[in-house]
């Protein structure tokens, strides 16, 4: 659930609580709009038939559609810190555990309708507003930010440029896998198999892969 800082209740205005159920009600909305219907589809009045109230409720504390798209996807993302830091902080696994349990978590995560359907509207939109692209690129900082921390355990022998750029490939190659094994996709019933052989080859490459190997293959840290 969005955190209570980010609800858009007005101060003075004696209701917070109903405030807060106002907003959530209205961001739920606008996430089932966009899930199914898509973006095209989404404006503060569809939200306000759909919500069964005045469209004056919902300008009150949305003013726009792209103000009322960034907490859609603060509403969506916070979610994703709270579970990728679970599992950068579980005590009983180790480092290597920790990259196979994300890397699962995520594939597993986009085998959903929302985040199938909802993610790939998202990467278009950050195409055309820098606003959105800022808020939706904080999901994969954080990625990276997890990624190369357990690759710095996993793998010292990496530079820091060598870790956050094997981050970068890491989770392009398990977002990529949206179109294939999402939500109704073709290959959504091999996710089993196609999970398995994603962490072997993902965490054995972390686990091996060297500088050595990567000079040898065109890389010039020096260039």
């Amino acid at each position: 659930m969005i955190g209570a800082s980010r609800l858009r209740t007005r101060k003075g205005s004696g209701m917070y609580q109903t405030g807060r159920d106002r907003v959530i009600q209205i961001l739920d909305t606008a996430l089932e709009i966009l899930i199914e219907d898509g973006y095209q589809a989404l404006t503060l009045r569809e939200v306000a038939r759909r919500c069964n109230i005045q469209i004056g409720a919902v300008s009150y504390y949305y003013k726009s559609r792209s103000d009322l798209m960034l907490d859609v996807i603060n509403h969506v993302l916070v979610p994703y810190a709270d579970n990728i830091n679970s599992i950068l902080h579980e005590p009983d696994l180790t480092a290597e555990k920790k990259l196979e349990r994300f890397i699962r978590m995520l594939l597993d995560d986009i085998q959903t309708k929302k985040t199938t359907r909802l993610f790939p509207h998202l990467w278009v939109l950050a195409n055309h507003d820098p606003l959105i692209a800022k808020v939706v690129d904080s999901i994969y900082i954080l990625e990276r930010r997890t990624l190369t921390q357990l690759f710095a355990e996993i793998n010292p022998m990496l530079s820091a440029q060598e870790r956050e750029t094997l981050a970068v490939f890491v989770s392009a190659s398990v977002a990529g896998g949206t179109m294939f094994v999402g939500f109704e996709k073709p290959w959504s019933t091999e996710l089993p198999l196609y999970s398995a052989i994603a962490c072997r080859a993902l965490v054995e490459l972390v686990k091996t892969i060297t500088p050595d190997q990567l000079r040898a293959y065109g890389w010039s840290p020096e260039d």
